[in-house]
């Protein structure tokens, strides 16, 4: 939207300059984009007389003036004119003036023009800046002083463009930002006084609303015997100064009053309507109307039209007929001022493609009060250019005043929320320079009652926004923030997430990155939790993005079987993000979770292999594995486990110091059922926080020894439900001198152990002293000690 500086001083007295004026609309929330000086005279031109006018010797179209600019001996200029006559008072722009231009500047120097001496220039409107208007010489008054600098007689305006948030169609108008700009420069706002003749003629059945659901409100009556002809000058200078142009007096009324106050009007001629009457209704279906700016639309029943007794005369508020306008022929006029429901307007602008400057501010909401006085002051000033009498009473079809919004306000909350000290009556004195109403108030609150031109206002907080704009944001104390660690992630958790990302990338898994933001079904395939544990969002956007993701397993499924579909069966993914839990009992409301997943070969498939090498459950263990290694976590181990999301007996626990950090296996096979794979499907969710928080010790360089290892095996035959994990800890803790490593190469089980329920197993020890070489009475007294605690200890048949 455009602010004509000059206009805006006609309603708020503006004792500041330009660059502050900008400055307090954008820190107030009207930002400012641009601005641009308009009709400004440039220094130098001055005002002279003619005093002789003689031909050109050279040239039938140029003349060669005398011209007294007050200031000494005439000065001759050649012009061009044909009004440059003797006697006229112009405007004359003297050596070393400077105009700007959208060209360039340029300066005005002692010239000859067709070997005659020129010493300045006479200037007509346009060349001035101040209008179009460059069919000849600017006249000015006979009365004034020769000499007198111009500038001084047409003082220049300045056009602020300005962005207008959706919430906030009263600053639309002229009135509506002068409101804002006097709270701001603590200065009254005053409207001019608004004068309509009574008339109490009856006009009944000039206006029906058949149609309360889409139009709140209308308001016409006919003003009969106007002369439609041009706008007067100080009307079209108001309309150019915001880049409008003048169409003819009754229409820029209207024109001029929708900038003004923000409420659009419409003037029919009366002569076109059939009835001599208007009827808000929905349109039929495949009812056609041609709009002023030619187009031709077909409508259905959900538009609204303004109609009269047969066919409709204008899209409601969007647009006039093509046939129902003022025109120069128009003697009698209908006005409308009317408020429409914004959902309708915008619904029908965007389905027809057609917009108007109407159109803009009814989808925003527009003032139920204004309605009436808009009506009154176009009336006001439509007598005054147009002559004319009113002919009928005021028609106002409504189906009722909205209530207006009642807000309790408590002045600790102002300003706890805006963070700034600022008293109780300066509180209450903003809240009345913004014309809202101010009632009950005490040492604690008050009472605001919004206007009804105040959409926006609605709770306590936007109450808080008021003041801190209009106190001025600069005003608000710069306050270190009082940051805690949250959480339980000790290092810096960005770092820390990703490091374990490059981690498990170094181990050749590709990321993925899933919306926190799924459908139920998603949600409830990591089936640790149900319907109850998760959180909704209110106002989701769609089904598919109806609650926050308790795991990341049900959206790395959809990955999946996408990739799966697309026949890239070869997969390594994982991804590391925050999950969200309804349900305290089971997990914190947040947290992170790292997610990893396999399937496919291996190794691609080639020529020479016999078997083809498919990921198992021991690939995604040593992942895990590898993974705990990179992160210098020592103390973890796997315990088998029955969980829902895995098949049967190839499920695991993950345990870190003590802590349960997830699961892992082979996916059920109800959750793979139906993808077009041969391939198991293996994954694993592990808590981030666990991972993070471990014990990571500190890593030392050790040099390999530079003597030989020497090897045993031992083989056993042991209850089928010790754990490989328990052996390796208990061989641990029984600390053998000169152990190196542990490797379990063998596990056996025939019928007749498994009937037993036992199973054989068989691992590799290795000594190695890093100082001599080890004799074989060394390590065989070694290991002899520690196989006799693997039987008595671990109640194991050595063999």
């Amino acid at each position: 939207m455009d602010i004509s500086r000059n206009w805006l001083a006609q309603y708020v007295a503006i004792d500041c300059d330009i660059p502050t004026l900008c400055d307090k609309l954008t820190m107030a929330g009207i930002e400012v984009e641009a601005v641009e000086s308009a009709g400004t005279v440039p220094a130098g031109v001055v005002v002279g007389r003619i005093l002789e006018r003689k031909p050109h010797p050279d040239s039938d179209h140029m003349s060669v003036c005398r011209v007294d600019v007050g200031q000494g001996e005439p000065i001759q200029i050649v012009c061009g004119a044909p009004n440059c006559d003797a006697g006229n008072v112009v405007p004359v722009a003297t050596i070393g003036t400077v105009f700007h231009t959208p060209e360039g500047d340029f300066k005005i120097k002692k010239s000859k023009l067709r070997g005659v001496e020129s010493m300045g220039m006479m200037c007509s409107e346009k060349e001035l800046g101040l209008s179009d208007n460059h069919e000849g010489l600017m006249i000015l008054d006979s009365s004034l002083k020769l000499g007198t600098p111009v500038e001084t007689l047409f003082p220049g305006d300045t056009r602020i463009e300005v962005e207008v948030t959706p919430n906030r169609p009263d600053w639309l108008s002229m009135w509506g930002v002068a409101r804002d700009v006097s709270c701001l420069l603590d200065t009254p706002a005053k409207l001019p006084e608004i004068t309509v003749p009574e008339c109490d003629i009856p006009a009944p059945g000039l206006v029906t609303v058949e149609a309360p659901d889409l139009c709140r409100r209308y308001i016409g009556r006919v003003i009969r015997n106007v002369k439609v002809g041009p706008s007067p000058k100080w009307l079209v200078e108001r309309l150019e100064s915001i880049g409008l142009r003048s169409i003819n007096n009754v229409v820029d009324v209207t024109n001029f009053v929708l900038m003004e106050l923000g409420q659009p009007l419409h003037a029919f001629d009366l002569d076109k309507l059939e009835g001599k009457r208007v009827v808000a209704r929905r349109a039929k279906p495949g009812e056609q109307i041609t709009t002023l700016d030619g187009k031709t639309l077909t409508l259905q029943e959900r538009h609204l039209v303004i109609a009269d007794a047969v066919k409709p005369m204008a899209l409601a508020g969007v647009m006039g007929g093509e046939y129902s306008g003022v025109t120069e022929a128009t003697t009698d006029v209908l006005l409308e001022s009317a408020v429409f429901f914004p959902s309708n307007i915008r619904a029908t602008s965007r389905e027809l493609g057609i917009s108007s400057d109407s159109s803009y501010r009814y989808e925003r909401g527009v003032d139920y009060d204004m309605a009436s006085l808009a009506s009154d002051r176009a009336v006001q000033l439509i007598l005054a250019t147009a002559g004319g009498e009113l002919a009928s009473e005021k028609v106002d079809v409504n189906s009722g005043r909205p209530a207006e919004k009642v807000i309790p306000c408590r002045f600790d909350r102002i300003r706890s929320l805006i963070g700034a000290e600022v008293s109780n009556e300066r509180i209450a004195d903003i809240f009345r320079k913004l014309h809202l109403k101010v009632d009950d108030v005490t040492s604690g609150g008050c009472t605001v009652t919004a206007p009804l031109f105040r959409l926006d206002l609605e709770r306590e907080a936007d109450l808080a926004e008021e003041v801190a704009r209009i106190n001025g944001l600069d005003r608000i104390p710069e306050i270190p923030v009082a940051a805690k660690m949250c959480g339980s992630i000790r290092e810096d958790a960005y770092q820390a997430l990703q490091t374990l990302r490059d981690r498990v990338i170094d181990l050749g898994f590709y990321e993925c990155m899933h919306y926190s933001m799924v459908n139920v079904n998603s949600a409830l395939a990591d089936r640790r939790f149900r319907r109850e544990d998760l959180i909704e969002l209110k106002n989701p956007l769609s089904l598919e993005l109806a609650v926050l993701r308790p795991g990341l397993l049900g959206e790395m499924l959809g990955t999946i079987e996408r990739n799966i579909s697309r026949r890239n069966l070869n997969l390594r993914l994982f991804e590391v993000g925050k999950v969200f839990c309804g349900n305290a009992e089971l997990f914190p409301e947040e947290r992170f979770e790292l997610c990893m997943a396999l399937s496919g070969l291996r190794q691609p498939e080639r020529y020479s292999a016999e078997l083809k090498e498919e990921y198992d459950f021991y690939d995604l263990k040593g992942a895990l594995e590898s993974l705990f290694e990179l992160a210098n976590v020592k103390r973890y181990k796997f315990v088998a486990a029955d969980d829902a999301r895995f098949r049967p007996g190839r499920a695991a626990e993950v345990w870190i110091e003590g802590k349960k950090a997830g699961h892992f296996g082979e996916l059920a096979a109800d959750l793979t059922r139906g993808w077009r794979t041969a391939y198991p499907v293996f994954a694993a969710q592990l808590d981030v926080e666990v991972i993070v928080n471990a014990d990571h010790g500190r890593s030392y360089y050790v040099p390999f020894s530079l003597f030989p290892a020497t090897s045993r095996d031992v083989a056993f035959v042991a209850d089928e439900k010790l754990e490989h994990g328990a052996i390796l800890e208990f061989i641990r803790r029984s600390k053998p001198a000169d152990l190196e490593s542990v490797r379990l190469f063998d596990i056996f089980v025939d019928d007749k152990l498994k009937a037993e329920h036992k199973k054989s197993m068989a691992y590799q020890l290795t000594f190695r002293n890093a100082e001599r070489t080890l004799t074989d009475a060394e390590v065989n007294s070694r290991f002899e000690k520690l196989r006799e605690k693997l039987a008595k200890e671990l109640k194991v048949e050595l063999r």
